[in-house]
C-alpha cells in the first residue's frame, strides 16, 4: 500500500494536564478547525473510501458548545458517526465516497484503520482510502485519565493520510485482539508476536511511558533504534500510531525499515513497516 498524502498537526504548548494545539478552541466544532488549521481541501476525483479514527473517548463538545445547542443535539452531533459524516460532507465531491466506516480500537485504532484500508484497496472496494482522525482534550480526557490513574499528558493533534495501491512504502499491518482481564494490561507475549523476521533500523514504539506498557515493549525496543514521541506532543489516544508515523514521515534524520506499534486499552494490538 502507497501513502499518497498526508497532513498533521501536533500540539506546540504544554498546559495544565494536557499538550495543547493554542489555535484550537475548545467550544467551537473541531472540524470546522482541523479544517482551517490543516489548510485540507479535499476533492476526490476516484472512488474513495473514508475511515474516521476514533479514540478511547467521545466528547459531546465535537459539535460546539453554543446558547443555541440543547443538550440532546450536543450529544448526538457530538458522536463519531456524525463526525465521520460531517467530514464526507465537508469534502468538494462527496459523491466519489463508495465505502465509509469508523475505527474504535481505542490507541491503536490508526493501525486497524490501516487493516480496513488494505483491506479495500486489495479488494477493489475502492481506489483510493482517506483516513482522518482528531484529538481535541477536554475536561472529561483529563477526569477520565485522573479517575483511572493512568499517569500520562494527554495531547491534542490531527491527521489526514490518503492510500493509494501497489506495493509501496506501507506493508506488513497486523491488529489483534488479545483480551486481558485488566484492561490497561499489556503483555509482551502479545506484543511479541508482532515482530518481524525481517531487520529493522528503527522501532516507533507505543511509548506512553507507564510500567506496564514499557515492561511489554521490552523485547521490541532492542531491535532498532526507539522511537518515542508522547513526551513532547502528548498522547493522542486514537490517531496516536498515525500522527507519529507522520512525523517519522517528516522526519530527515529517520531513514531505513521502521516498525511502528501502538496497543490501546482492553487488549488491542496493532503494527505496520514503513521503508523510507
Amino acid at each position: 500500500m502507497q501513502i499518497l498524502d498526508y497532513k498533521h498537526i501536533v500540539a506546540t504548548e504544554r498546559r495544565d494536564g494536557y499538550f495543547a494545539i493554542p489555535e484550537l478552541e475548545r467550544q467551537k466544532s473541531s472540524v470546522k478547525q482541523f479544517i482551517e488549521l490543516a489548510n485540507l481541501d479535499i476533492e476526490l476525483i476516484k472512488p474513495t473510501g473514508f475511515i474516521y479514527v476514533d479514540g478511547f473517548t467521545i466528547t459531546q463538545a465535537e459539535s460546539g458548545l453554543g446558547s443555541t445547542a440543547g443538550k440532546y443535539v450536543v450529544a448526538v452531533t457530538g458522536g463519531s458517526s456524525y463526525a465521520l459524516h460531517k467530514w464526507i460532507s465537508s469534502f468538494k465531491t462527496p459523491e466519489y465516497v463508495v465505502a465509509a466506516t469508523i475505527t474504535s480500537g481505542t490507541c491503536a485504532s490508526g493501525i486497524q484503520a490501516l487493516m480496513i484500508a488494505e483491506e479495500w484497496l486489495m479488494l477493489g472496494v475502492c481506489e483510493e482510502v482517506i483516513v482522518i482522525g482528531g484529538e481535541r482534550i477536554t475536561e472529561d480526557t483529563l477526569r477520565l485519565f485522573k479517575e483511572l490513574r493512568i499517569d500520562i499528558m494527554c495531547g491534542d493533534g490531527f491527521v489526514y493520510m490518503k492510500f493509494g495501491k501497489g506495493m509501496g512504502n506501507l506493508e506488513s499491518i497486523n491488529w489483534k485482539y488479545a483480551y486481558n482481564a485488566n484492561p490497561f494490561t499489556f503483555t509482551s507475549h502479545s506484543l511479541n508476536t508482532l515482530i518481524p523476521d525481517y531487520p529493522l533500523d528503527f522501532i516507533k514504539l507505543h511509548g506512553t511511558g507507564t510500567p506496564s506498557n514499557t515492561e511489554a515493549e521490552a523485547d521490541l525496543a532492542e531491535l532498532g533504534i526507539p522511537l518515542t514521541f508522547k513526551s513532547r506532543i502528548g498522547h493522542t489516544q486514537g490517531i496516536s500510531s498515525l500522527l507519529e508515523m507522520c512525523i517519522v514521515l517528516s522526519s530527515d534524520a529517520i531513514k531505513g525499515t521502521i516498525l511502528v506499534l501502538a496497543n490501546g486499552l482492553g487488549g488491542f494490538y496493532g503494527s505496520c513497516t514503513l521503508y523510507k
